[in-house]
């Protein structure tokens, strides 16, 4: 607990824990021994993997050792949980107590339900607020948040997506995954946009399973862009874009915040569009979301909030103000690699609209471009040279 810090009581107090609780000093911490069912783990994956994929699960598998260490940096779309199935299968048969540590807590559900068919002998549970059953769980999927309840207990613990808001920089989110961890657990980490001290080492995998290239954004300069957004009005290259062929398009719409968001999509919406809105503060996000995928609208306008594991067939993506400060160079990259990523539709059409340029925009396409150019030298992709 930090020094200097009292409550009412004049107790030392963690305020980083305030969310979970008020802990202090004389607080009593209980644990409860959770022995696992013995367990003979099956792997039934739904696909057969790529080489690549199998090269890349080698090297986790690898590193599923006592006080093992990896990083895998695959490209958005690549497979990245695909390629953890065979180190976890090793780790569950070695007795292993098995954690995915998540971000965000829509994607953990999604993930476990996606787990539990391809582990049919596997206790799959997802743990985030709202939900605390891990009851028997030899595979545990849970936000980084949740494992405060954990001390020491997991063999395995694989961050996703390991630069991301808020693991990335916060040193009590970073705690809590040593604490679950045992003395000599294994820890690997993964990302798209990895930051440079964590490619040291890391699996490179720059191509998609399904070898096409990604698409690479087209900046499309739009004067009083933002103004004519807070007007109400939608401006003519916006407008154009979104008539893709004289159909609507199906596109995410990303914005710099949650005012412009609403604006947005009022203006869309009086334009005739059929469009919906999500972010962090809509509590009908989930509805929302599954609403645009079953094809109820053809714009979603969302904040950041979607601009990592979620996967929407045969979308295009826009960004709004694409040289706004909160559109970052990774920022940028995961929401492009939301485009493109069903082997049926493995391309599409990424538009940052803004007013100016950004040293974030340039970098965003610099670094999309280079993993094309290094999955062609690899030989692992099929797009005409």
């Amino acid at each position: 607990m930090a020094d200097g810090v009292y409550d009412e009581w004049g107790k030392r107090y963690c305020r980083s824990c305030l969310t979970f609780g008020h802990v202090n000093e004389a607080t009593v911490l209980y644990r409860q021994d959770r022995p696992l069912p013995a367990a003979i783990h099956r792997l039934v994956p739904a696909f057969p993997p790529t080489e690549e994929q199998v090269r890349a699960g080698s090297y986790v598998k690898e590193r599923v050792v006592p006080g093992g260490r990896g990083f895998v940096h695959a490209v958005c779309g690549a497979g990245k949980t695909e390629m953890l199935y065979e180190g976890i299968l090793h780790a569950l048969n070695q007795g292993f107590r098995v954690c995915l540590a998540i971000p965000r807590k829509d994607v953990v559900r999604e993930l476990a339900e996606r787990l539990a068919p391809i582990f049919p002998d596997t206790t799959v549970k997802a743990l985030y607020q709202g939900s605390h059953d891990d009851a028997g769980a030899h595979l545990l999927v849970s936000t980084v948040h949740q494992l405060i309840n954990y001390h020491q207990e997991f063999d395995l613990i694989v961050v996703d997506e390991a630069d991301a808001f808020p693991y990335r920089g916060d040193a009590f989110l970073h705690a809590l995954v040593r604490k679950a961890m045992k003395p000599d657990a294994a820890l690997i980490e993964m990302s798209a946009t990895p930051e440079d001290k964590q490619r040291k080492g890391a699996y490179f995998l720059p191509a998609r399973f399904h070898r096409r290239p990604l698409d690479v954004p087209v900046v499309e300069y739009v004067d009083g862009l933002s103004q004519a957004i807070r007007d109400g009005s939608v401006p003519r290259a916006v407008s154009a874009w979104l008539q893709d062929g004289g159909r609507p398009r199906k596109a995410i719409l990303f914005v710099p915040d949650v005012a412009y968001g609403l604006r947005l999509a009022a203006a869309l919406e009086g334009s005739g569009h059929r469009v919906t809105n999500v972010s962090s503060r809509e509590s009908a996000g989930p509805l929302r979301i599954r609403a645009f995928r079953e094809g109820r609208f053809d714009l979603i306008v969302s904040t950041t909030l979607l601009e990592r594991g979620v996967t929407f067939r045969g979308t295009d993506v826009a960004v709004f103000s694409a040289e706004h400060e909160i559109f970052t160079k990774n920022v940028l990259v995961q929401i492009a690699g939301r485009v493109g990523r069903h082997p049926e539709a493995p391309t599409g059409d990424i538009r940052f609209f803004a007013e100016t340029g950004s040293l974030a925009i340039l970098r965003a396409i610099r670094s999309i471009e280079a993993a094309n150019a290094a999955a062609r030298r690899r030989g692992l992709l099929d797009d005409a040279l």
